[in-house]
C-alpha cells in the first residue's frame, strides 16, 4: 500500500515540465513572430525591396535586376542597352521616405551618390502577396526605368560593355531604356574608326540623359586610302599610253595632232586626309592637289611643225566613301 501511495504522490511532478515546455514554445512563437514583424520592416518592406533591386543594378546582376524590375528585354533597337551590365559606382543608398498613395501603391524613394554624384530614385511599388504566408512581397507599379539618348556621330554604330549596337544612321539619336540607376560608357572600335570611350548615367528613374559618342577616322584609314591611291595612280593611271587616262584624276587635251605615245610619270602624289562629310556616315577625302607629268611628240595644226609637250600636269583628287558594318569600303 506504501507504494501506491508514493505513485499517487510523485504523479503532480510532472506539472512543472509541462509548463516549462508549454513556455518555451510560447516563447518561441513570439519570437518567430517578432522576427517575422522586424523582417517585414526592413528586408521584405518596401523600401528593403527597392533596395535589393538597387543593389541587383549596381553589382551588375542584369537577370535579378531584370526580373525584380518585371521588365522583359524585347528585339526592338530601343531595348538594346536593357541587359547591359552597369558599371556600377553606387554608394551611401539610403532610404528617404516613404509614403502610401491610399490605392494600394506607395512611393519609396532612396538616396544615393552615383559615381561621387548625390542622387535621388522614386519608386512605385504595391504589395504582390506573402512569402510563405508570412513575409511579404513586393512589385514595382512602374516601371524603374530611365532613358538615355545616344548619338552616334558620323557612323552608326557605338559599343556599350562590349556589345555593338548599330543606330538607324549617323548622327541620329536613338532613345534608349535602360534599368535605373546605372552608369555605362559608350565608345566605337572597328577597323578604320574610333572614339574615345565617354560615360553617361541614367541617374533616377524616369530621367532622361542625352550622350554623343564621337567617332573619328583613324590615322589607319588614311593610311591604307594612301596606298590604294598610290597603287592606282602608279599601276593603273601613268602607265596608260593615252592622253585621258581612263578612270584617273589627270589627263591633258591636246589640239594639235598626236604623233607620238603619251607618256606619264608621277611627280607628286596626292596627300590623303580623311574628314567626316556632310552626310552622316559618310566619309569624304579632302581635296587634295598631286602633280602628274606628261611627255608626248605633236604637230601643229597650223604650220606642220613637231613639238614635244614636255610639263607638268597639276590635278587634285577628291571622293567620298562608306564603310559597311563588316568595315568594308564603298567608294564614290
Amino acid at each position: 500500500m506504501s507504494s501506491a501511495v508514493g505513485e499517487r504522490r510523485a504523479a503532480p511532478r510532472r506539472w512543472p515540465l509541462v509548463a516549462i515546455w508549454g513556455g518555451a514554445a510560447v516563447l518561441v512563437v513570439v519570437a518567430f513572430l517578432v522576427t517575422v514583424a522586424a523582417l517585414n520592416a526592413t528586408v521584405y518592406s518596401a523600401g528593403g525591396f527597392a533596395r535589393g533591386y538597387v543593389d541587383a543594378v549596381d553589382r551588375g546582376d542584369v537577370s535579378s535586376a531584370l526580373t525584380l524590375a518585371g521588365v522583359e528585354v524585347t528585339d526592338d533597337l530601343d531595348d538594346s542597352l536593357l541587359d547591359v551590365p552597369s558599371l556600377g559606382g553606387l554608394a551611401d543608398v539610403h532610404q528617404v521616405s516613404e509614403l502610401e498613395l491610399g490605392d494600394g501603391t506607395r512611393t519609396v524613394t532612396l538616396g544615393y551618390t552615383l559615381d561621387g554624384v548625390a542622387g535621388e530614385s522614386q519608386f512605385v511599388v504595391r504589395e504582390a502577396g506573402t512569402r510563405f504566408g508570412f513575409f511579404r512581397q513586393w512589385s514595382f507599379a512602374q516601371s524603374p526605368t530611365a532613358t538615355i539618348d545616344v548619338t552616334p556621330r558620323n557612323d552608326p554604330r557605338f559599343e556599350v560593355d562590349g556589345r555593338r549596337v548599330t543606330t538607324t544612321g549617323g548622327d541620329v539619336t536613338t532613345r534608349f531604356t535602360v534599368l535605373a540607376p546605372s552608369r555605362f560608357e559608350l565608345s566605337h572600335d572597328s577597323t578604320y574608326l574610333h572614339a574615345e570611350p565617354v560615360e553617361v548615367s541614367a541617374a533616377s528613374v524616369s530621367s532622361t540623359t542625352a550622350v554623343a559618342v564621337d567617332i573619328r577616322p583613324r590615322a589607319s584609314f588614311a593610311e591604307v586610302l594612301q596606298t590604294q591611291l598610290d597603287s592606282q595612280l602608279d599601276r593603273s593611271c601613268v602607265t596608260q599610253k593615252v592622253l585621258l587616262p581612263a578612270g584617273c584624276p589627270f589627263g591633258r587635251q591636246v589640239d594639235d595632232r598626236v604623233i607620238g605615245e603619251p607618256a606619264w610619270s608621277m611627280v607628286t602624289h596626292p596627300t590623303v586626309a580623311v574628314v567626316p562629310s556632310s552626310t552622316p556616315g559618310q566619309w569624304l577625302v579632302d581635296e587634295a592637289p598631286g602633280t602628274a607629268h606628261l611627255v608626248v611628240e605633236a604637230q601643229s595644226l597650223f604650220d606642220g611643225r613637231v613639238y614635244t609637250i614636255d610639263e607638268d600636269v597639276p590635278f587634285t583628287v577628291s571622293y567620298t566613301m562608306t564603310i559597311a558594318p563588316d568595315d568594308t569600303l564603298s567608294f564614290q
